[in-house]
């Protein structure tokens, strides 16, 4: 895409993976950019030069097994560590926007942190409360029967140690009273329920919430773009 190629790209080596790392601007606040699933950076053309021009300095990553970066298999819990590894190398990050299973990650990854390296606001865009949510919307999708749902959940509990009902990125999301939120979610959107963001938001101590009519998942709408940046510039916006 012809906006990533402006970015200062690196490649940054992480859980033996090569992540694409992308930057703009070399001064000011940084700003970290997370998109969703079977996206790239190339989503955030809308908002990322408006950053820049703003003064902040903006990094964006694609996800394991997304856009230029190595993998063959993606989980929200691998994008967690890679943002978390992004906070630890290019922080202080003072502001992230995330979309989707990206907003689901850098909650998880920002609860993972020591409180010093998160950052002091949040913007998450029609995103999921619990990865639970998410093996559901699978199931009903292939038409996966429950005993194999029960041998994946057994799989995840094997690999990482908990089931599936540990991941709940809502329960992350109650200690984050430090960081500033505001989550956006379309009340039509066909991909993410809107009781997702509603979970999220109930959770989030003081977090705010727009609710949008329309715009469906990608919320790439004018209205949505500029209120995401009234937000990161400190300006009300209403609940």
């Amino acid at each position: 895409m012809q906006y990533l190629a402006t970015a200062d790209l690196q490649y940054v080596r992480i859980n033996g993976k090569k992540i694409a790392v992308y930057h703009w601007g070399f001064m000011g606040p940084i700003v970290l950019l997370a998109h969703g699933w079977e996206s790239h950076a190339g989503r955030w053309r809308k908002v990322a030069p408006l950053l820049v021009q703003a003064g902040f300095q903006v990094v964006a990553v694609d996800a394991p097994a997304h856009g230029r970066s190595e993998g063959r298999h993606f989980t929200m819990l691998k994008y967690a560590d890679v943002l978390r590894a992004v906070f630890q190398r290019f922080g202080p990050v003072d502001t992230v926007i995330g979309h989707s299973v990206g907003g689901a990650a850098l909650i998880w990854a920002m609860g993972t942190l020591s409180p010093a390296l998160r950052p002091r606001q949040a913007v998450i865009l029609a995103s999921f409360s619990t990865l639970h949510y998410i093996m559901e919307n699978a199931r009903k999708l292939v038409g996966a029967s429950d005993t194999l749902m029960r041998a994946m959940d057994d799989y995840i509990e094997r690999v990482t140690g908990h089931r599936i009902s540990y991941y709940s990125i809502a329960h992350m999301a109650e200690k984050l009273g430090d960081v500033e939120a505001l989550l956006i979610h379309d009340r039509h959107d066909r991909v993410t329920a809107f009781r997702e963001s509603e979970s999220l938001v109930a959770a989030w101590p003081g977090a705010r919430f727009m609710v949008t009519e329309g715009f469906g998942h990608g919320l790439t709408a004018p209205q949505v773009v500029s209120t995401v940046l009234e937000f990161v510039h400190g300006e009300a916006v209403g609940s």
